[in-house]
């Protein structure tokens, strides 16, 4: 067995286990912020006088709790931004790969672990987007996690659909393999 077929073999029996894990680890992310959220809600409300927890300190972590449970549907939200189909999770058929004869295998297996990365790349900004919004970088220093959270999920979102980002980016600097 040579590298090439080590790296699909490895890629075929990696690729369904680490997004089922990410849609577990994102849900359960989500289920856990939620929870934080209602308990400091409830924990606010046990004492008499004015709430110390307002509305606007508990909905973006309500939001991004939401948005976590639902990584598959929101990575797919995200790509369409870029103005194409819907994300499919599973293994990558490039087709300018072919060119490469015998490496193309090896070449789509590489395209689909790096699809993988994208998921937990967006999955990462979601966590630097709740860094930004609540865990006190509301003031100071909020816009280089605001805009890293973007990079995240942008860049993610693009890692999730490689072989159409490599396609454009050949078409538009005129490329040829």
């Amino acid at each position: 067995m040579d590298l090439s077929q080590m790296i699909v073999e490895g890629a075929n029996s990696l690729v369904e286990p680490m997004w089922h894990f990410l849609w577990v680890l994102s849900t359960l992310v989500g289920t856990v912020y939620c929870g934080f959220a209602f308990l400091r809600l409830i924990r606010a409300s046990r004492f008499p006088g004015p709430s110390q927890v307002t509305f606007g300190d508990i909905l973006p972590v309500l939001i991004i709790s939401g948005l976590l449970a639902n990584l598959a549907v929101f990575i797919n939200s995200v790509w369409n931004t870029f103005g194409t189909g819907t994300v499919t999770y599973g293994p990558i058929s490039y087709d300018g790969a072919a060119d490469f004869g015998r490496l193309a295998d090896a070449i789509n297996a590489v395209l689909t672990l790096a699809s993988v990365g994208g998921g937990f790349y967006c999955f990462r900004g979601m966590l630097f987007l709740k860094k930004s919004c609540v865990d006190g970088y509301s003031t100071h220093g909020s816009g280089d996690y605001f805009a890293r959270a973007m990079t995240h999920l942008f860049g993610g979102a693009a890692l999730v659909r490689i072989a159409e980002m490599i396609e454009a980016f050949r078409q538009t600097t005129h490329l040829y393999w």
